[in-house]
Parts: C-alpha cells; structure tokens; sequence
C-alpha cells in the first residue's frame, strides 16, 4: 500500500485519553505575511523510486515558519500529496498547527526533544488524529516506555546518521517485526547504496540527497535511440537547421513523431483544427517551446524499470529549471540558458552517464557546456545557488543571490512560484 492510500484509510481513533490537551485555545491567525520566507524542501521517496511528496521547512521561530508554509499554500499541496512538518508539542496543544491541516499533512513530532511523560505525548498525539492528522515521531527507542506511543503514531522515522549501522539495522527490523501497521521513513540518506541497504531492513520511505545523486556510472553506456533522436533534433534546433532536416531525423522515431504531434495538438496551443503533420508541428510549436518540450522528454523516454525514479528527477529537474530562470533579471536568451541549465543538470544522474559524455554529444553554448562539466563559468554560480538552496543551506545561498543582484526579498516568491509550476506541468502531462 502506497503511502498516500496508508494515510487516507487509517482509521480514526475513537477517543482522546484524558492526558490529552483539552479546551486548548483557538488557532492563532497568522502573526504576520510570511510570503517573504524562504521555504525549504526535501523528497520524500517511496520504494518504487516514486516522489510521493515533501518535508516541508523555513528557518524560522515557529509560528513564523507556520505562517510561512500557509502563505506558501502547503495545504493546497497536501490535498494530494504528503507534506511532511515537524512541530513541538507546545503547537499542539496551542493549537497552532491547524492552519496547516490537509488531508495528506503529516505531523512529525520529536519524542527526545519533548521531555514530557510518555501519557503527555500519547495526549499530543491523539489530540492531532482528532483534527484528522497522521502523526509521525522520531526520537523512539525499543524500551518499554515508548510502546504506547509506536502503538498510537502513524509513522516513525528515525535518521541514518544517529544510530550505528548495528543500532540502525537491529531498531528498524524490530519495528518492522513489532509494530507491522507502522511505516518507517528513514532520513539522511545520501546515496542509493544506501537506499538500498534501508529498504532491505524495512524501510518504506526515505529523504536525504539520493535521488539526485548518480547511482552506477557507465562510462561504455549506450543511450537508447529515443534519446538519442531528442539529442540530435536538439542539435538542430541549436544550430538553426533548416525545417526539413529536422522532420526526417523525427520520422525515424514513430514515438516521437507521435509525441511531437501530441505537443502540437495541446488544449494551450491554440489551435482549432487539429494538426496531422509534423510540418505543421514544428510551425506551431515554434523553435523555442520545440526545445524545452524535447529536453523534458528525456526523462520520459526509454521507460523500464526506471521509469518511477525518471518521473521523481523531472520534478526536481522542473523546479530547479524553472526558479533558474526566473530568479534574475537577465535578459530573456540568458534566461532561457538557465532554464536549460537546470534540465541537463540532472542529465547524468538520468542516464547513469558521465556529463563529459553527454555533454560530448550535445551542441550547447560555452556557458551551459561549462557549468554542466562543474567549471565556473558565466552560470555556474546560479547552479550553486540552487543546490544550496535544495540542501536546506539558505544562508549561503542567499549570499551568492546577493553577488548576482539577484532581488534577495522576492527569491521566497521565485522559489515558490518555481516549486507550484513544476507541480502543474507534471500535472498537465499527466505524472502526477
């Protein structure tokens, strides 16, 4: 059962023990517009490689960062997804995490950091699942004293880096073993060896890095022909080739013949008779949009048994895309680089190719070429901004956006702006 479906078909509890927290205020309204706080996010991904949804945080006080998420439209998010935020106790029992209530909010609380007797935390917990939330809890241990609480939560998570391999092995397979209804997400997970080595012992879902990291690089790896037919009409169109060229490399390819047609006959492409050739595509699709639309579809093409972890890197792939090229206020040829900057990003971790490799096969401007082979370069400082930012490193990221006049106060709008547009593209393109 999938994580979404786990967290919708949970029953209810029946009552709220009398440790719980009761007649507790009313949700405070927000303090203040927290539309200028930068939010951070990590993947939270399941055992199929699939993006099932986010961790969701502002270096902020705490209802600040509450504030923040709600100006953010995180519950809208988490009508569909799950959206993953720690709070303290106090938020409960003050009532400040209802702005955040959705059906797919999950609320992590720390039960080493809490320091409160166990029938406290079990209150905090049950008052939660009454406002129709799922709990999830770190911090627990095999002790006696915290099975009441394994028996009431929803999720557990527990972080790689602060347990032995020994610890973290014998804890998650006990809790597997003991508590079967529990899901276990583990956090700070950096590659997919280690993906790997979590899901052997229970695991059902995991944060950290990984999934943009590549996993096996194959130097002698051989690109499939779908792929290697978006290469070479990217070529042309970078190179400005003539119409005809491009439409016989297409017809070699029926799937991208058909794919080309499918872009042209979209709702938002204005026509209103339907396009039957690829003459006609090409026209009205135009050089640019043919462009992004053929790069997006590298991650979709081959399929296989990756083809869950392609979707999960396209999200990311968008997000970063799109917040590269709207952050500054570079002119539009500059931006649309950066654009493509984001998207190639990832291109290796893709492929499980070296980028010299990929790069090699590719015509691109000395800029894009450059910060894809981790030179400096005219973009490579926006690249760095981005991975910072996605690291949760918000300090120094914003130091960098500072050097590049990039507008500091409007970047929380830009990053989210970025971060709901990738979400309706891949909508739109049926992903999600």
């Amino acid at each position: 059962m999938g994580l979404l479906s786990f967290l919708k078909s949970k029953p209810e509890p029946q009552a709220t023990p009398a440790s719980a927290p009761t007649a507790a205020p009313a949700a405070p309204p927000p303090s203040a517009p927290a539309a200028d706080a930068v939010i951070t996010r990590v993947e939270i991904v399941d055992e199929r490689h699939r993006l099932c949804g986010y961790r969701f945080n502002a270096p902020l006080p705490e209802q600040a960062m509450i504030d923040a998420l709600v100006a953010g439209h995180i519950t809208d998010f988490a009508q569909k997804r799950v959206a993953l935020v720690q709070i303290t106790m106090d938020a409960v029992v003050f009532n400040r995490h209802l702005p955040l209530v959705a059906p797919y909010t999950v609320f992590l609380l720390d039960r080493k950091t809490a320091n409160l007797p166990v029938d406290q935390i079990a209150g905090r917990i049950a008052a939660l699942r009454e406002t129709g939330c799922k709990v999830a809890l770190r911090g627990v241990s095999l002790d006696a004293d915290d099975a009441p609480l394994l028996a009431k939560c929803d999720v557990v998570l527990l972080h790689l880096q602060e347990h032995t391999l020994a610890e973290f092995q014998t804890l998650s397979k006990q809790l597997r073993l003991r508590y079967p209804d529990l899901k276990l997400v583990v956090d700070g997970v950096e590659s997919w060896d280690e993906q790997r080595m979590c899901a052997s012992w229970g695991a059902n879902y995991f944060m950290g890095h990984f999934l943009t990291t590549t996993d096996k690089v194959d130097p002698d790896a051989k690109i499939d022909q779908s792929r290697m037919t978006s290469i070479e009409l990217l070529n042309l169109l970078r190179t400005d080739a003539e119409l005809p060229a491009m439409i016989e490399v297409a017809k070699r390819d029926p799937g991208m013949t058909y794919q080309v047609l499918q872009w042209a006959n979209a709702p938002g492409s204005g026509q209103t008779t339907k396009v039957t050739s690829l003459q006609q595509a090409f026209m009205v699709l135009g050089r640019n949009q043919l462009y992004r639309g053929l790069t997006v579809s590298m991650f979709r093409l081959g399929g296989g048994a990756n083809k869950e972890r392609d979707e999960s890197l396209l999200e990311v792939a968008l997000t970063r895309a799109r917040f590269l090229e709207t952050c500054s206020k570079l002119p539009q040829a500059k931006r649309d680089e950066l654009f493509l900057v984001g998207l190639l990003s990832l291109f290796d971790v893709l492929l499980s190719v070296p980028m010299a490799n990929l790069v090699g096969k590719m015509h691109l401007s000395d800029d894009i070429r450059d910060v894809l082979l981790g030179k400096e370069g005219a973009y490579g400082p926006y690249l760095t901004m981005v991975l910072l930012l996605e690291r949760d490193k918000v300090d120094r990221a914003l130091d960098i956006a500072a050097t590049l006049e990039i507008d500091i106060d409007g970047l929380p709008q830009v990053g989210q702006a970025a971060f709901q547009w990738a979400q309706e593209s891949m909508q739109q393109t049926g992903a999600d």
